[in-house]
C-alpha cells in the first residue's frame, strides 16, 4: 500500500501532467509536455506571423513551428513523424512505444491498425517498467480479444501496474477488494489513487459514505486529497483547453 510515485510535471508550465488526452508526446526529443501549453505555443506563434505578414505580406520572418524544448521544426507531414517515433522506439523509449501502440489501435496517421501489433508495443513498454503500458497489457487479458483471456494474467499485470503508479489499476484493486467483501482493503487502494487524483476512486468512496461504511471524516479527507492533487494540474490554460475538447465532442 505504498503511496503513488509523484507524477511527472509538464517541462513548460511546471504543473503535474494530466493524464490521457490532456497530454502530447514530443517524438523529436522524448519529452512529454501538456496540451494546453501545445496550443499556447502555436496559437501564439500564429498570432506572431499574422501581426508580420499584415506588416509585409512577403516577410521573411516567419515563425516555424519548433518544439519549445529541443527547438526541432515540426515534422511537416505524418511519415516524418513516425521516422522519429520509430527512432526514440530503437531507443527503447517506452513512451514513443506507448505512442506507437495508440497509432496501432486506432489505426491513425497512416498506420494501418493491428491490434496484434499494439498488444506487442505496449508489452514490450510494460516489461521495461512502463505502468500505464502494464495496465494495458492487462487489460488485453481481460477482454480477450487479442489475447486469449486470462484472468490470473489480469490481475497479476494489474498489481504490477498499480505498483508501479497507474491510478486507474490501483482502483481496479480497490473494485476486486470490494467485490470480494474486503471493504477496508478497497478504502485503503481508493485512498491512494484519490490521493493521485482519481475520479473512478472518489465515486467509489462516495458510495460507501451513502452506505454509512465510511466515516463523514473520512470522506472529507478523501474529498481533500482528491482536491490537492487536482489542483496540482490544473489552471486556466488546462481549464479552457478541456472545455473546447468538450465542445468538439
Amino acid at each position: 500500500f505504498a503511496p503513488i510515485p509523484p507524477r511527472p510535471e509538464c517541462p513548460i508550465c511546471m504543473l503535474t501532467l494530466p493524464e490521457g488526452e490532456g497530454v502530447t508526446y514530443m517524438a523529436c526529443c522524448g519529452n512529454t509536455i501538456c496540451k494546453a501549453c501545445e496550443c499556447e505555443m502555436s496559437r501564439t506563434i500564429e498570432e506572431t506571423n499574422k501581426a508580420r505578414t499584415a506588416k509585409d505580406p512577403h516577410s521573411p520572418c516567419l515563425m516555424k513551428v519548433t518544439c519549445p524544448l529541443c527547438r526541432t521544426i515540426f515534422p511537416e507531414n505524418d511519415e516524418a513523424y513516425l521516422a522519429q517515433l520509430r527512432d526514440r522506439m530503437e531507443r527503447n523509449d517506452t513512451d514513443a512505444l506507448c505512442a506507437m501502440a495508440r497509432l496501432y489501435s486506432y489505426g491513425q496517421l497512416g498506420v494501418q491498425k493491428d491490434e496484434n501489433k499494439a498488444f506487442e508495443l505496449y508489452s514490450r513498454a510494460a516489461e521495461l517498467g512502463h505502468s500505464s503500458a502494464q495496465h494495458q497489457v492487462a487489460l488485453s487479458y481481460f477482454l480477450g480479444e487479442v489475447v486469449e483471456k486470462d484472468k490470473e494474467k489480469f490481475w497479476r499485470h494489474l498489481v504490477v501496474s498499480a505498483k508501479g503508479g497507474s491510478v486507474l489499476s490501483r482502483a481496479c484493486l480497490g473494485a476486486r477488494e470490494y467485490d470480494k467483501g474486503n471493504h477496508f482493503l478497497a478504502y485503503k487502494h481508493w485512498r491512494i489513487s484519490i490521493a493521485a487524483g482519481c475520479d473512478e476512486s472518489l465515486r467509489f468512496i462516495e458510495c460507501e459514505f451513502d452506505e454509512g461504511r465510511v466515516t463523514k471524516d473520512e470522506y472529507g479527507a478523501a474529498r481533500r486529497d482528491y482536491q490537492k492533487a487536482r489542483d496540482e494540474m490544473q489552471s486556466n490554460e488546462r481549464d479552457d483547453y478541456f472545455a473546447s475538447l468538450r465542445e468538439m465532442k
